[in-house]
């Protein structure tokens, strides 16, 4: 067996859905013989990956799994191994850096488990 990193891509849909479209890409580890029943899997289950709820307005949350946008094989895990890699054009970076500098302290601030 081998372990695959595939990713999965949702619509997420609040509600009616009447709301700004919004996509969910996500990184799945999967463990298959090969590419192809990888990608079988990930498209079986990818529907339990996310399951519905109910959001503090009371509206139904649901991904709905649109497809997978690419698959590539993981080696034995070693550390610092990169997992993933996206190559982001803000609009401001300025606004960039500041969100990225938030996101980090709200890491750095949390009690850990």
């Amino acid at each position: 067996m081998k372990w695959f990193a595939v990713n999965c891509i949702y619509q997420v849909i609040c509600g009616d859905g009447k709301h700004a479209p919004q996509f969910n890409e996500q990184t799945r580890l999967i463990q298959a013989v090969g590419q192809m029943e990888a990608l079988d899997k990930a498209r079986l289950n990818a529907v339990n990956f996310n399951p519905p709820f109910d959001n503090c307005k009371g509206e139904k949350v649901v991904w709905r799994f649109i497809g997978v946008g690419g698959i590539s094989a993981v080696e034995e895990p070693a550390d610092g191994a990169e997992v993933s890699s996206s190559i982001v054009e803000p609009e401001s970076v300025d606004q960039y850096l500041e969100a990225l500098k938030h996101r980090n302290q709200s890491l750095t601030n949390q009690k850990l488990f």
